[in-house]
């Protein structure tokens, strides 16, 4: 039996940063728009690269969503 690993938000982005190229331009400019503000967040500290992806998102939704997270 496989057991899940929890990933961390920095495997999380580079792993949609690495699918982008498969999509269709206007999902591509949706995904590189989502992994900037998840950038953001990092850079005002709300959250870090190193953080597990499920803690990430309640750090996030506590402050109202991603763009405020972001700052934005």
């Amino acid at each position: 039996m496989k057991v899940a690993r929890a990933r961390t938000l920095e495997e999380y982005l580079e792993e949609l940063e690495g699918k982008k190229s498969d999509k269709p331009e206007q999902v591509q400019e949706g995904m590189k728009i989502y992994v900037e503000l998840w950038r953001k967040a990092v850079e005002r500290g709300v959250v870090a690269l190193s953080d597990d992806l499920g803690v990430a998102l309640e750090e996030v939704e506590a402050l109202g969503g991603l763009y405020k997270a972001a700052g934005e």
